[in-house]
């Protein structure tokens, strides 16, 4: 593996209370974005706000980036496009989910989607196979399926790392994970970007990024705590873990950091605010994983007492 450094000695633990009052600043940013979220305030996507869902089709394909540019010039920004492959069928079928617009009529927005369509594509001759409304109850349930999906899967990290670690260390990482959902969902959220199921995909992915970040760690302060415990206090040897996996830390980090770059840039309109999230979670994770998890055991011992006591 490539050494950034060839022995690190960083005194991480040394500025933790800064950078835990930062990331308490951090976590009250995601509360305050949860708050608007489950107000309706928030940019929802079709998935989580009322919408219309279109069913078209045409003689002949035409790129879904041009579909994409049309709607956008006629006042459809956000529209989703999906295209249906059916080998029965010869028609070109794609599927359209537009936001609810209160000043347009039910019904109106799959007749004007369908005008777009055959102004600027006369030869595809698109036709509007059926529409649905998305309505606020279906967007209720699927938003707290996914809050449920995320309590089932902290409960589940939790009784594992408890069992395989120790119970500080369990809550140390619930504490870290928690943490880097709600930061993230603070940048979807106050930036403005659509949260939709994709985004809960990457906020779900990036718990999963993060917590094996941070149990990395957890691994090596728990081999140190059994071999290392009489030479250090329990601070120094955090300190000692954690610079003895940097190097490994930075290479993961940078690895998936430079994977998602093109995502960011060149990828098409629904990929872009999924990379951009993902981005910013690899970020957010690999800063939590060094000055949030570690700390909460270092600030856990203080209060414990002078010595921790040796998880098995």
């Amino acid at each position: 593996m490539f050494q950034w450094f060839k022995e690190p000695k960083i005194d991480f633990m040394k500025p933790r209370r800064f950078f835990m009052t930062l990331s308490a600043i951090g976590m009250l940013a995601g509360v305050y974005s949860c708050v608007l979220l489950y107000q309706g305030k928030a940019n929802l996507g079709t998935d989580f706000g009322a919408g219309e869902l279109l069913r078209m089709s045409s003689v002949n394909a035409v790129e879904i980036d041009k579909i994409r540019e049309s709607l956008k010039s006629e006042g459809f920004p956000e529209a989703q496009i999906q295209q249906v492959k059916d080998d029965s069928s010869k028609s070109y079928k794609l599927i359209i989910k537009i936001k609810h617009d209160p000043t347009k009529a039910v019904g109106g927005v799959g007749n004007e989607v369908l005008d777009v369509f055959n102004k600027a594509y006369p030869d595809a001759h698109f036709t509007l196979d059926g529409s649905d409304e998305v309505g606020p109850a279906v967007s209720e349930k699927l938003r707290d399926d996914a809050t449920k999906a995320f309590i089932i899967a902290m409960i589940g990290i939790l009784i594992y790392i408890a069992w395989r670690f120790d119970f500080r260390f369990a809550v140390a990482a619930i504490i870290c994970t928690i943490h880097d959902i709600l930061v993230i969902l603070a940048f979807v959220i106050l930036t403005g970007r659509e949260f939709n199921l994709l985004q809960v995909t990457a906020l779900l992915t990036l718990a999963g990024y993060s917590l094996n970040d941070t149990v990395v760690n957890f691994d090596r302060i728990r081999e140190n705590l059994k071999f290392l415990l009489k030479d250090h206090t329990f601070i120094s040897l955090v300190n000692l873990s954690v610079n003895e996996t940097l190097s490994r830390t930075i290479n993961t980090s940078l690895t998936v950091f430079f994977t998602l770059l093109p995502l960011c840039f060149m990828g098409g309109d629904t990929l872009k605010d999924f990379a951009w999230t993902l981005q910013a979670g690899v970020i957010v994770g690999t800063y939590s994983s060094v000055f949030v998890a570690s700390p909460i055991l270092v600030e856990w011992n203080l209060m414990s007492g002078p010595k921790a006591n040796n998880p098995s």
